[in-house]
């Protein structure tokens, strides 16, 4: 199977800020196909419309059919809890997968005070619109992990790609970071992850990725191998 290594950006932006909600940033998006067809691209954003003060992100989403010219849609798909210690604060780079009983799961990267480390969550959905959390952690370290990605397999099982904080033997008492590497987990249930051994990609290889690498996207093949 041939490679492509040779991208080319496509002109103007998919989607930007346009209203309260946003007005401050868009960041970290994930996209799936709508059940009616074309597109939902859901995405981390802040602005001075914000649920509760002190909220850093929540998800949004907008809609397109040909998945280059989006329509924001109006609300929040998914807010952070104040009152949940892990995700207090922030949601942020949601991926989600469609379930085999036909409904929706999302996970996203959770971010409580500074004091505690970013956690994977999870939320499940009947139409991609209404969302509602799923109790406890899908993925956690000592450090900290985030960016998270998930694809299903061909044996029913799906694994998910984490990007996590590596603070050294110091931990995050040492408040040095010395690199953010890709690592994965594999779930029978996509609740329950275990940690494969070793990391998929380190960073710190070459100057572009001294600081660490934020987010991974594994893409299935789509020709002969």
């Amino acid at each position: 199977m041939e490679i492509s290594t040779e991208w080319t950006r496509e002109a103007g932006p998919r989607v930007e800020a346009s209203r309260d909600l946003d007005a401050s940033k868009v960041q970290a998006p994930g996209i799936i196909e709508r059940p009616g067809g074309g597109f939902r691209l859901f995405y981390t954003a802040v602005g001075p419309g914000r649920p509760y003060s002190g909220c850093q992100g929540y998800i949004l989403s907008a809609v397109s059919d040909d998945g280059l010219d989006f329509s924001p849609e109006p609300g929040i798909r998914l807010c952070p809890c104040p009152d949940v210690a892990h995700m207090s604060l922030r949601l942020i780079a949601p991926s989600i997968v469609q379930l085999a009983d036909g409904r929706f799961r999302m996970y996203t990267e959770a971010r409580g005070t500074s004091d505690r480390p970013t956690v994977i969550t999870s939320a499940i959905s009947e139409d991609q619109l209404e969302w509602q959390h799923e109790e406890g952690v899908r993925l956690a370290t000592p450090d900290g992990l985030g960016g998270p990605r998930v694809i299903d397999l061909p044996d029913g099982r799906c694994r998910l790609l984490a990007c996590a904080d590596d603070y050294g033997d110091g931990g995050r008492a040492g408040g040095q970071r010395s690199g953010k590497h890709i690592v994965s987990a594999i779930s029978e249930n996509g609740l329950d992850f275990v940690f494969e051994p070793g990391e998929r990609i380190r960073s710190g290889q070459e100057s572009y990725d001294a600081l660490g690498i934020t987010a991974g996207q594994l893409l299935a093949p789509s020709g002969p191998s």
